[in-house]
């Protein structure tokens, strides 16, 4: 066959329904379908199964039991409705059909046509255009309600809070839901919650909430007015608006649409779940991190330690008491050494020179000597002790050096030649100064 080429890609029957299928999933979104019904039936399921139609075609559609309490009157055959759903198809007999999530009366058709208009009206302005749209703020710590304070929607939206531990403030600003006023008091709340400060601070997120509803009762949020307001609002604002396949212009309006008041509260307290699961992540990595590094500076404090001994004022004074006495002992040998060494070349001399007389230089050397013995003494911590002096040291064995180390109070060792005093400084007088330890006495 000339038609038919290598190239050409062969389908089976069901790979064929299943690419349809995905065709129509993908390429007709959730839809609004008025029509008549006609060959009605409710098996024991629960599932209801009929034909939609008008003069010009049909339809077959099916209300499973699950989505019939979206449907809030019986159906009955030759009634007109308005249904919402989405198109299925059933491979099986491949056929498609209706999947019906909700329906409306043929009867508030005109509030359906009113309000598509409206719909496009607003939509050719910008007023939904997802550029328009501002993030929700993920961790808000003052929220306004718009809603009525009696409702179950705010009970649930605050239990869902309290029960998945969000922190933060509700504010809830009464208005109607329902009805001819409840328009104007949404809008005034808006308007309201613009300038309303909590504790100093501005509102981080405002809610539009009510529970679910029919077309008629959920009007209020279908006002051109409200959907100008939303749009208008400073505060970034969740539309929160009766059940998930209710749709009003304020969800379109708003920078985000919650399907039900319950589920805007999941929304908020979620970004503090995911912050909290990032927090205890960071702050593992952030554990491990800080050990190793305080592993590596361990270990480089400890190649330091005897650099920063030697480097302390006090550490000073003490090693240089002990090159001082380090040094008072090389001294004494040496002079010891230079002496014995004096001594032999003063015999040596005594036996090649008798005939001149040593001893004018012999008494030079032995008075040098005996000078340098005197003056190592004298540097040696010892003498310093024989002389009335002492050693001061704080309670942490820290040199004193100066009155700016100890305070009024503080207790203190005083070493002497022949022990320790343990004392207390009552008074302490600098060179310009003088510190009180409260006493008036001196």
């Amino acid at each position: 066959m000339g038609f038919l080429k290598e190239s050409d890609e062969i389908l089976s029957v069901g790979e064929f329904s299943r690419r349809f299928k995905n065709l129509v999933k993908s390429g007709i979104p959730e839809l609004w379908i008025r029509g008549e019904i006609s060959n009605l039936k409710t098996y024991s399921s629960g599932h209801t199964y009929f034909t939609l139609k008008d003069g010009e075609a049909s339809l077959s559609a099916v209300l499973f039991k699950g989505y019939s309490r979206a449907v809030p009157f019986r159906l009955e055959e030759g009634m007109g409705i308005l249904a919402y759903g989405e198109i299925g198809v059933y491979e099986a007999r491949g056929s498609y059909q209706l999947t019906i999530k909700a329906a409306l009366r043929d009867g508030v058709g005109e509030l359906g046509k009113k309000f598509e208009q409206l719909k496009k009206k607003l939509s050719d302005e910008g007023l939904f255009d997802k550029s328009r749209k501002r993030p929700i703020p993920p961790l808000p710590r003052n929220i306004g309600v718009i809603t009525s304070p009696s409702g179950a929607a705010i009970a649930d939206f605050c239990r869902i809070l309290r029960r998945r531990g969000w922190c933060g403030n509700v504010w809830i600003f009464p208005a109607r839901v329902q009805g001819a006023e409840a328009a104007g008091e949404i809008v005034s709340q808006i308007n309201f919650a613009r300038e309303f400060k909590a504790g100093g601070e501005s509102l981080e997120l405002l809610i539009l909430m009510r529970g679910g509803g029919s077309l008629e009762d959920l009007w209020p949020f279908n006002e051109e007015l409200v959907a100008r307001a939303v749009a208008g609002s400073p505060i970034p604002t969740i539309s929160a608006v009766g059940h998930e396949i209710d749709f009003t212009l304020s969800d379109f309006a708003a920078d985000l649409r919650a399907e039900t008041p319950s589920a805007a509260a999941e929304y908020i307290s979620s970004s503090r779940i995911e912050a909290e699961s990032k927090l205890g992540e960071l702050s593992s990595s952030l554990t491990r991190e800080f050990g190793h590094r305080l592993n590596f500076l361990f270990e480089k404090l400890n190649s330091l330690s005897g650099i920063l001994r030697t480097s302390s004022a006090v550490s000073k004074i003490l090693n240089l008491n002990m090159a001082l006495d380090e040094a008072e002992s090389r001294l004494g040998t040496l002079f010891a050494r230079r002496i014995n060494s004096f001594k032999e070349k003063v015999y040596a001399a005594q036996s090649g020179v008798s005939r001149i007389n040593p001893g004018a230089k012999i008494e030079l050397f032995a008075r040098r000597t005996e000078w340098l013995s005197k003056q190592l003494w004298l540097l040696g911590a010892e003498s310093a002790l024989r002389r009335g002096y002492a050693l001061l040291s704080d309670s942490r064995g820290n040199m004193l050096s100066s009155t700016s180390k100890i305070n009024p109070g503080e207790k203190f060792f005083a070493r002497l030649l022949d022990g320790e005093i343990l004392a207390r400084a009552e008074r302490i007088k600098a060179a310009d100064s003088e510190k009180n330890s409260g006493s008036s006495q001196p």
